[in-house]
Order: C-alpha cells, then sequence, then structure tokens
C-alpha cells in the first residue's frame, strides 16, 4: 500500500464505519473507489470522486482533495485551492483539517489567504441568506480564523446570528469576539445581527 493512500485510509475512511442510508453508502462506495484510485496511482480519477463529493459537502473529501491540491496530484499544484479546500474540511469539522489549513498558510501570501477567506464568506453568505441554518456559525468562524486580521464586528453579527438558531458551538465564538471588541461597537452588531436574522427569517 501507498503511503498516500495508507494516509488517506487512517484519517478518512472510519467516518464511513455507520453509513446507513442509501445515499451513504453510495458515498461511501465513491468515496473507497476514489481510494482505490489513489493505490493505483490513478489520480486523476481520484481527484474527479473526491471534487464531487467536495462539492456535497464531505469533509473527508474535501481534506483529500486538498491534499491533491497541495501535492499536484490529480491536478496541477495549486496552494489556493489546497487551503480553500483545507478550511472548508475544517468547517465542516475534519478533526485533521486545522493542520492542514496551517500548513497551507505557510503556502500562500496574505492577498492570497484573504481572498479565499472572502470566497468562503461570500459563499457562506448566500447560503445563511437562503436559510441555511449551518452558515451563520461557519462565517462567524471564517472572519475569526481564516482573513490575516481577524474581522471581530462581522464576526459577532454572524455568531449572534448563530446562537439565536441554537448551535451550541456559537458562544465559545461569540464570547472570542466579544473579547475584541468595546461595548459601543458590540452594541452596534447587535442591532445588525438583528436586521440580518429579521430578513434571513422573514418568510419563516
Amino acid at each position: 500500500m501507498s503511503y498516500l493512500k495508507h494516509v488517506f485510509i487512517l484519517l478518512l475512511l472510519p467516518a464511513f464505519v455507520n453509513a446507513e442510508s442509501h445515499s451513504e453508502y453510495v458515498t461511501k462506495q465513491q468515496f473507497i473507489e476514489a481510494l482505490d484510485y489513489v493505490e493505483d496511482k490513478e489520480y486523476v480519477k481520484a481527484f474527479r470522486i473526491f471534487s464531487d463529493l467536495s462539492n456535497e459537502g464531505l469533509a473527508e473529501a474535501q481534506f483529500n482533495l486538498s491534499l491533491l491540491y497541495f501535492s499536484g496530484l490529480g491536478s496541477p499544484k495549486n496552494f489556493r485551492l489546497s487551503l480553500y479546500w483545507a478550511w472548508m474540511s475544517h468547517l465542516n469539522l475534519h478533526e485533521s483539517a486545522l493542520n492542514r489549513v496551517n500548513a497551507s498558510f505557510d503556502q500562500v501570501n496574505e492577498n492570497v489567504r484573504n481572498a479565499v477567506a472572502q470566497q468562503v464568506t461570500d459563499e457562506l453568505t448566500s447560503l445563511a441568506n437562503d436559510g441555511d441554518k449551518k452558515a451563520p456559525l461557519k462565517i462567524g468562524k471564517t472572519y475569526l480564523g481564516l482573513f490575516v486580521e481577524p474581522n471581530y464586528q462581522s464576526a459577532y453579527a454572524w455568531l449572534s446570528i448563530a446562537q439565536a438558531y441554537g448551535d451550541e458551538q456559537a458562544p465559545e465564538f461569540l464570547d472570542q469576539a466579544a473579547s475584541n471588541l468595546e461595548i459601543d461597537v458590540i452594541l452596534a452588531q447587535q442591532e445588525e445581527a438583528q436586521r440580518l436574522f429579521e430578513a434571513i427569517t422573514t418568510d419563516d
């Protein structure tokens, strides 16, 4: 077994142990097929599968896609896209993705890092405005952790919305944002959060 596939299996396959539904079963089979392609050094075929699964929001596939972009396998090396998919995997709670994010930070400049962060927040804001209740927490975490200079104000507003939805992770990150803001800014961002929340939920 190649080292690369060995790493993929150790980090990613356990997520599928308890798959039950038909869609989860199909995803598991696609994922295993991609791992087989990695072992056979059919990296382009593996890349295509991981790309499809990544666009469906599968954290394990996003992590693998980041590895492929970072390594230049299945696609030319692209550190920007490696960072993007590592961060998306982190937001989807892959345990090892933050290490991949930090490794990617060493390979890009500040402009690229900020551009990736802006892309992520733009995409997630669109989802949040369409009623995705998981998106506000992800937006807040991105404002805190992906931009070179954290945007505590925007993070506070979106994390306030995440907390309103009952996201159990939100209070910890909301406290982090608040600790870096003056009270007058906090009050202003509370009003902004109220405005955003009412606009999002007006049709619920």
